[in-house]
């Protein structure tokens, strides 16, 4: 059957996962800064210990209930695991400014992805769906504009918006549905296999595992096996595969 969507991840395959060491400094400043009334010092061991802490609390979740932490909710029990004292404004504060990390700190887009999306959203609908981690959709957006590629998409599945994870159908079903689209008529291509590839081939859409970027640590998870139906180490094979299909 003719695809007409084109459902893509973010991390790793649009965006690289490139500075995170800077975003960390970004985000412990911010900590630092928000907490100085406070009198207390934040070492950078503590801090790494409860950022690393924070993250398992995160993975913990993500994986066992198909959901992911809301940015508010990670942040909070970073700032538990310190022994913070709980002040709403300074807590909000730092929120925005460990979201906003992204923007001031950007990843890099992945080699041939803004041309290959400029390609495909002239012959295909493209959805995007992306597993939110200390940045909301909101940033995520911006930074998809920052990189003059948002306009290729036509619709967005956010888990911090939909409530709900990859590989949970209604993390793909929320594009298929907007779209008015069957999964047959559908192909997702994605980097980790227990979220993107077994989401996408559950629902009965085609899939292609992209393996393109080499600082994507979730894909150590990843056997060298796959259920996918293609596989890709960068954009111009995925674009070739696609007009293969068609």
């Amino acid at each position: 059957m003719k695809l007409k969507v084109i459902t893509i991840d973010f991390w790793n395959t649009i965006f690289d996962n490139s500075r995170g060491s800077e975003r960390n400094a970004h985000r412990q400043k911010a900590l630092i800064n928000g907490i100085d009334k406070f009198g207390i010092v934040v070492k950078q061991d503590e801090f790494s210990e409860a950022l690393s802490k924070s993250w398992e609390y995160f993975n913990t979740i993500w994986k066992g209930e198909q959901r992911t932490p809301a940015p508010r909710e990670t942040v909070e029990f970073l700032w538990n695991y310190l022994k913070l004292p709980f002040d709403e404004t300074v807590i909000t504060e730092v929120v925005k400014e460990f979201g906003d990390s992204v923007l001031v700190i950007p990843p890099n887009p992945m080699e041939a992805v803004k041309e290959s999306l400029e390609f495909l959203s002239a012959e295909y609908s493209l959805g995007l769906i992306s597993d939110t981690g200390f940045s909301p959709g909101t940033v995520l957006r911006d930074l998809l504009k920052m990189n003059d590629i948002y306009h290729n998409f036509s619709e967005f599945s956010f888990s911090d918006e939909t409530g709900v994870s990859k590989p949970h159908p209604k993390a793909f079903g929320k594009i298929l549905n907007t779209l008015n689209c069957k999964p047959s008529e559908a192909l997702h291509v994605g980097d980790i296999e227990a979220t993107d590839i077994a989401g996408a081939k559950a629902m009965g859409m085609k899939a292609i595992r992209f393996a393109g970027d080499p600082t994507a640590a979730h894909t150590l998870g990843n056997s060298d096996s796959t259920i996918a139906d293609y596989t890709a180490d960068n954009w111009h094979i995925v674009v070739e595969i696609i007009n293969s299909i068609n």
